[in-house]
């Protein structure tokens, strides 16, 4: 076993990745300021948008590395100074304004200092521009912390009482009876080996246990996916879910559920390694965590 163990990990070292990042990344705020504005969801990859969340800081502020890595760039970028970190698989982290005081190929840790808050007009007051991308794609990096449900929401803001979202099973609101497996974020795919967006929330349960809809809400679609299996996508006021790898489909499109109601059991089809409940969630048509609206 001790053998297989070192092995896997040179092999996970050939590659790029630490051991630790084999599953989902989880990141720390490079500065511990209050959110000045945050990530724009609805900007696709070519369209104008805010690609990272405005912190808080003063000119001179440390700036720390959200996690474990190996520096990729530090020097000016559009006449910003501007550092990033490889965190492997090609998802790095990025931080502007940021005289850096790394160097290009240095390995970092969580929560080293990796240089200072720079001068620059980016907000109205002094900020740290905090970004997260694969290369191709930004994700927002509050959704990464290490401490769960903690939301950061801009000064003065407070956040809004979803009402039609308040829960409505014993269970708390969640789908299924289960243990939650993989959170929503970046992660190396377990089949592929693609590091890249979980879009979900895996919960593991044995196959054949029931799933049912949090909220009421229409089918829009009940099919069969290559990489979702059997999924059942339900239409909510304001919200979208969805349930993927089921053992078949328990509902039709068109349909009208309430809250409650069931869809479906739990199942391994499509891209799987095991029985368990992908959740899904978009709002706004952008996905979102799916554990977001009932934590």
């Amino acid at each position: 076993m001790r053998l297989l163990c070192l092995v896997l990990t040179l092999l996970l070292l050939q590659l790029g990745m630490s051991p630790a990042h084999a599953d989902p990344l989880t990141l720390q705020q490079p500065v511990p300021g209050r959110a000045l504005t945050l990530f724009d969801s609805s900007a696709t990859r070519y369209s104008a948008g805010h690609r990272g969340v405005d912190l808080a800081a003063s000119s001179g502020d440390a700036v720390h590395a959200a996690a474990d890595g190996t520096v990729f760039f530090a020097g000016m970028v559009a006449g910003r100074p501007t550092i990033s970190v490889d965190h492997g698989g090609s998802v790095r982290t990025t931080y502007t304004p940021a005289v850096a005081q790394v160097s290009k190929g240095q390995r970092v840790v969580a929560g080293q200092v990796i240089g200072v808050v720079g001068v620059d007009d980016h907000c109205r007051s002094a900020c740290l521009h905090w970004g997260l991308t694969d290369g191709s794609d930004y994700f927002d990096p509050l959704a990464q912390l290490v401490t769960p449900g903690i939301r950061l929401l801009p000064h003065g803001s407070a956040p809004v009482p979803r009402t039609d979202l308040v829960s409505v099973l014993p269970s708390g609101g969640m789908p299924v009876a289960g243990r939650t497996s993989s959170r929503f974020g970046m992660r190396t795919h377990p089949i592929t080996g693609v590091r890249k967006l979980h879009d979900g929330t895996d919960i593991a349960a044995p196959c054949g246990t029931p799933v049912v809809t949090p909220w009421s809400g229409r089918v829009v679609s009940a099919s069969f996916h290559s990489a979702y299996g059997y999924r059942v996508i339900i239409e909510h006021d304001g919200l979208r879910t969805a349930y993927a790898h089921l053992q078949g489909l328990g509902v039709s499109t068109g349909a009208m559920l309430s809250a409650g109601s069931t869809l479906g059991f739990v199942g391994s089809t499509g891209l799987s390694t095991g029985c368990h409940l992908h959740w899904m969630a978009w709002k706004g048509g952008a996905l979102i965590d799916p554990l977001s609206p009932v934590g």
